[in-house]
Formats: structure tokens, C-alpha cells, sequence
């Protein structure tokens, strides 16, 4: 079964345009949907979790013990 996504850029911000400027050649033939599998496959496939970072001198500590 396919889905189809609608979404919406905005662009007049700048992480939005970019995006559509990356996406407007595969626009032309079609392959918009193929760029943004792949994209999303790389950030899902990799570790997209920023590491935590301990607030408390005791959790430092221990962090650093770890």
C-alpha cells in the first residue's frame, strides 16, 4: 500500500529552503519521494540521539565514572 505525505516548507526559513533546494531536481522527475527514503533511512540507520549530558557535579561524576 502507498501512503502519500503532505507536508509544507516554509521558505523564508533558511533550513526549510535548503531543503527544498535539495529536493527541487528529484522534483522535476519524480524522485522526491526516492531522496527523501534515503535521507531518512541514513538519519534513522545512524545515532541521531545526541549524547546526554549529565547537569549536576554528582552526575558528571559518575558519568565520568562510567
Amino acid at each position: 500500500m502507498i501512503k502519500r505525505i503532505e507536508f509544507t516548507l516554509n521558505l523564508a526559513d533558511p533550513r526549510d529552503e535548503a531543503i527544498y533546494r535539495a529536493l527541487v531536481p528529484s522534483l522535476r522527475y519524480r524522485r522526491a519521494g526516492a531522496l527523501i527514503r534515503q535521507a531518512l533511512g541514513v538519519f534513522l540507520s545512524s545515532n541521531a540521539r545526541p549524547p546526554v549530558q549529565p547537569h549536576s557535579p554528582q552526575e558528571r561524576k559518575l558519568h565520568e565514572q562510567s
